[in-house]
């Protein structure tokens, strides 16, 4: 059995008890935990700790957190803390029919039913709601989960992240181990820069479909994640800046890999790595000109640039 030392489980509650009041900044602890890979166990302690205390937040600020409890197959912890919101006058349909789900899960299906039906009455057009009702009382609703996941699909390739969020959240609370679901949540927290998380949902995904494509975001979100500890460790060193941006541009996200090279620059200006990897980042994108308008105005600034290495750049080789 594992227990937390008596510094973790202090230092815990001293951060929690110091966000009291600032939602944001409790995300950042819970994202800051998972960055440092805890275990399960430590995350599950600081969201309970926090939902079960909180005073000033939104039930929408709460579910998400409740989701991931629930995502966790901690049913018993999800419950405690929808109780202990409501006791903290934080309580709303939604919340309520997270309850009836982890009673469902934890087979009670009549606790679970009196839930729901309590949220569904006072929430008639809450479709996530009847979803979850559909799903304990055995409907087949699978074309109506398939149809969620392409919608949300389609959102996320327009760049509509945040939309996505509402349809991927109904299609977890009806499979928490849906890996098509799990997969686009990873993508949306990789486009929030929240690389952690994103791990999080990729590596779920896997463990529900094992795919390729799955593992691969895994690896380079890995070394995203390698990166930024390099820069930390070592900030004036390019090579966490380089390992950072390149597997950023493999995952074709050249926005934050182009600011990835900003700020290396930035603390180590004119690095010759950096300002060549940037030229690379533009031909990765498919920027070919920009690349060599680029290194062309280096060149007229009077960097020394290797014909042969400009043209392996210019053809998209490092």
């Amino acid at each position: 059995m594992r227990y937390l030392s008596f510094t973790g489980v202090a230092m815990i509650i001293c951060s929690l008890l110091s966000c009291q009041g600032s939602h944001e900044k409790m995300l950042k602890q819970f994202e800051q935990l998972k960055k440092e890979q805890s275990e399960q166990f430590k995350i599950v302690y600081a969201y309970t700790t926090y939902l079960s205390t909180a005073r000033g937040i939104e039930p929408s600020e709460a579910i998400p957190l409740i989701n991931e409890l629930i995502s966790y197959g901690r049913y018993a912890e999800a419950r405690y803390c929808i109780d202990n919101l409501k006791r903290n006058g934080i309580q709303s349909c939604d919340l309520l029919a997270l309850r009836g789900l982890c009673y469902y899960n934890e087979t009670q299906p009549g606790l679970a039913l009196k839930d729901l039906e309590e949220a569904i009455a006072g929430d008639p057009g809450n479709t996530r709601i009847q979803s979850i009702i559909d799903q304990v009382r055995g409907v087949d609703n699978g074309d109506a989960m398939n149809e969620l996941l392409a919608r949300a699909r389609d959102l996320v390739s327009r760049g509509s992240y945040a939309e996505s969020e509402a349809l991927l959240d109904q299609v977890l609370m009806q499979d928490k181990a849906n890996h098509g679901a799990l997969y686009l949540k990873g993508l949306n927290r990789l486009h929030a820069a929240q690389y952690d998380s994103a791990l999080h949902f990729m590596q779920f995904a896997r463990s529900s479909e094992d795919l390729e494509q799955y593992s691969q975001y895994v690896s380079w979100i890995k070394q995203v994640l390698n990166g930024d500890r390099t820069i930390r460790d070592h900030p004036g060193s390019h090579t966490g800046y380089m390992q950072k941006s390149q597997a950023l541009a493999t995952m074709k996200m050249f926005e934050q890999a182009q600011s990835t090279l900003t700020a290396g620059l930035e603390v180590i200006p004119e690095n010759m790595n950096l300002m060549l990897a940037r030229a690379l980042v533009w031909v990765q994108e498919g920027r070919v000109e920009t690349a060599r308008n680029y290194l062309f105005d280096l060149e007229m600034e009077g960097v020394a640039i290797d014909p042969a290495l400009k043209q392996q750049i210019l053809q998209g080789n490092q």
